[in-house]
């Protein structure tokens, strides 16, 4: 008798480092080149921390180990593919089938022909990314930034991508999966830089059946030799075929312990192209407003815990879309099908796994795939089932026969938008300086609701690119802007700050014409935090700026970006168009950069060494993006600096031993504590001599 494969998709991770599995469940790559930024994940059940974070870059409050530093939308997203009539390797013939994964292993898919429980049912064949150019060499400090090497928790790029100029974006993420019943899922996801198209990632899907049952073939079953192996059903027919996406809407941008709700996102059902004439059904989700709040928080007022730290914001700011812009409808007619999805639900996280509601096969396949069976339209869930707090939308495409080699084409968009960054920190503030009451509140759900036109122009630029008129132009295809330079180094050289880049953007040739447009070069900078705003600070064609308008204890974080003359702007004529600014930017390393500051150098300028600020408010600014920050200055080249509270208690040691005249602390304490309000005394010891003072804190 045959054997299907299904095995347990974990044992691959072996091979993975435990501080990536402590982040995810497999190995991850990352479409972080616009400002929605998407984690594509080996396994197939993708996300947890950090997935479609809006707008790209923004930090999140530690919150844990796995999670990421980045801000997210969605705790996980996953698939379900299931048949009627199929015949399965050992020759039964089965009524329904169904296959898939999402969120984690605990499935209680049948062990028809291995002795294993909780398997998953989607097998990773493989995945890679690529890329039009080589990812660029960022250094700081003379140190080059590892982008993804899984050495530190900021993660950005891939140093192992694939490089084919001809590649239709600038940056892509080829993954593939089979099901159990022997259909390969294959997807494509292309992101873009550019501004018109920053805010949506679209996935070129290709479900085809060609009967294999296996993931890679030189993984061979784990629980016995399989004589058979690797297992393909050759001339097969999959009939009645479905196919489901599904995501785990998980609101709260900046952290969940810093607002005054959680669990309180929203999923409804659009039609957004219904005055077209195309009735195709869209997953729409945002934060909503937490009726166990003490105050209104629609997009999640930061609370007052954070507030006192330095931030005051609205922490989900992000409206997301999910939906097909594009399905064939049939194997054998390739003109889009509007009227698909032909089904749509929503419901609590994971119920329709399954051993969750669905007990068998047959109970998931007519609970997911039943044609016709669709959620109200236009209607917040909660308004519909109030016991549902983690909605998970799902939506069916199908039915389809496939005969053997056949297959159909989907196009999936993930749009995103919202009020700026500026908004939710003023309005963040608003809500803060009025106590959390009064019409102010009104006021942020009158602006933070803005976000749902916004999400909806995203999704409007996402179906111009793949079915609007582009002049005989392919799908995928937008106008682009220079390539970023290949080398990016920021360092600190005395009291300045020398940046300079390569100057591969200036002959670069634009995609589409082939005509050099190169027009210049920007360099911006942030004063503080590394997701704090951006200013300009050169406008040039030259490759070299010094950064002489900087001060010692601060951080200054930068990116570089080429622009064009707009002449090749086949969308737009005549408007520039930037590169993307996540590829040079020095954000992606633990630490900005300060200007040296000199030691003193003799015992009689101990008396000199001061604290600032000195008294330390948590409401003040001293440091932008760094509240929770005081300086030591003053210092000689090395020195022990030793904190102790005013009744003499022992909080903190510091070596400071970089050979500046500055060192920074983050008031923490040895246990990672914040230390409270108190008077503290600071001792300096060094070749110098000793010197003792004190400083206050107001918390």
């Amino acid at each position: 008798m045959k054997k299907l494969l299904i095995y347990i998709s974990v044992f691959m991770l072996l091979i993975v480092a435990f501080n990536e599995i402590a982040r995810a469940n497999t190995g991850r790559h990352y479409m972080r080149i616009g400002r929605l930024w998407v984690i594509a994940e080996y396994d197939g059940a993708e996300g947890w921390g950090g997935e479609y974070a809006w707008p790209g870059g923004r930090v999140r409050f530690p919150n844990g180990g796995i999670q990421e530093l980045w801000g997210a939308n969605v705790r996980k997203l996953g698939t379900t593919a299931g048949c009627r009539n199929w015949t399965g390797p050992n020759g039964t013939l089965y009524g329904y089938w169904t296959s898939g994964m999402y969120r984690t292993y605990d499935y209680d898919y049948l062990p028809y022909w291995t002795p294993q429980t909780n398997q998953t049912a989607l097998f990773p064949v493989t995945q890679k990314v690529v890329q039009r150019w080589a990812q660029p060499v960022v250094t700081v400090n003379g140190v080059k930034i590892i982008l993804d090497s899984g050495e530190d928790f900021i993660k950005a790029h891939e140093g192992n991508t694939e490089i084919d100029p001809n590649l239709i974006t600038e940056r892509a993420i080829q993954s593939v999966w089979r099901y159990t019943m022997g259909v390969e899922y294959e997807r494509w996801m292309y992101g873009y830089s550019t501004p018109k198209h920053q805010d949506y990632v679209l996935n070129d899907i290709t479900l085809t059946n060609n009967g294999k049952m296996y993931g890679l073939t030189e993984d061979p079953p784990l629980v016995w030799p399989d004589p058979d192996w690797p297992q393909i059903m050759e001339n097969q027919k999959v009939e009645g075929f479905w196919w489901a996406q599904v995501e785990n809407p998980w609101n709260s941008h900046l952290g969940r312990d810093k607002s005054f709700g959680a669990n309180d996102a929203v999923g409804e059902y659009i039609q957004p192209f219904v005055t077209e004439g195309n009735d195709r059904r869209f997953y729409l989700f945002y934060d909503g407003d937490n009726k166990d709040s003490p105050t209104k928080d629609w997009g999640d007022p930061s609370n007052t815990a954070a507030a006192n730290e330095g931030f005051t914001e609205l922490l989900s700011p992000a409206w997301i879309i999910m939906g097909a812009l594009h399905v064939d409808q049939s194997a054998t007619s390739k003109v889009d099908d509007p009227s698909q999805p032909r089904s749509t639900t929503i419901k609590q996280e994971r119920d329709y796994d399954l051993g969750k509601i669905p007990k068998t096969m047959q109970d998931q396949y007519e609970a997911l795939f039943t044609e016709g069976n669709h959620w109200p339209l236009n209607t917040p869930h909660n308004e519909i089932d109030p016991l549902i707090n983690l909605p998970s939308g799902y939506r069916s495409y199908g039915p389809f026969d496939l005969e053997f080699g056949q297959s159909i084409n989907l196009v999936q968009v993930v749009a995103s938008g919202g009020i700026n960054v500026a908004l939710t920190q003023e309005y963040g503030k608003k809500a803060f300086d009025a106590d959390y009451t009064g019409s102010i509140m009104d006021e942020i759900e009158t602006v933070f609701k803005t976000g749902r036109d916004s999400v909806l122009k995203t999704l409007k630029e996402a179906n111009w690119n793949v079915n609007g008129d582009k002049g005989g132009r392919s799908r995928f295809d937008v106008p682009d802007a220079p390539r970023p330079p290949a080398n990016f180094n920021v360092t600190a050289e005395g009291p300045k700050i020398k940046i300079t880049w390569s100057d591969e953007s200036r002959t670069d040739k634009d995609f589409d014409s082939g005509i050099e447009d190169f027009a210049g070069y920007r360099l911006y900078r942030a004063i503080g935090a590394r997701d704090s705003v951006y200013h300009v600070v050169y406008d040039g064609i030259d490759n070299e700026y010094i950064d002489e308008n900087v001060s010692g204890g601060f951080q200054y974080f930068y990116y570089i970006v080429a622009y064009d003359d707009g002449s090749q702007n086949w969308e737009d004529p005549g408007v520039s168009l930037e590169s993307g600014r996540w590829y040079c930017w020095t954000g992606w390393a633990p630490e900005g950069v300060s200007p040296a500051v000199a030691p003193i150098t003799s015992a009689g300028s101990l008396d000199a060494i001061r604290v600032v600020p000195n008294p330390y408010s948590a409401a003040g600014f001293t440091f932008p993006g760094e509240a929770d920050k005081i300086l030591f200055t003053g210092l000689p080249a090395k020195c022990t600096i030793t904190i102790y509270t005013s009744a003499g208690d022992y909080v903190h040691k510091i070596e400071h031993t970089d050979g500046s005249g500055n060192e920074s602390w983050d008031l923490r304490t040895d246990y990672n504590q914040y230390i409270v309000s108190d008077v503290y005394i600071y001792k300096i010891d060094s070749a110098l001599g000793s010197y003792i003072d004190k400083f206050i804190i107001i918390r």
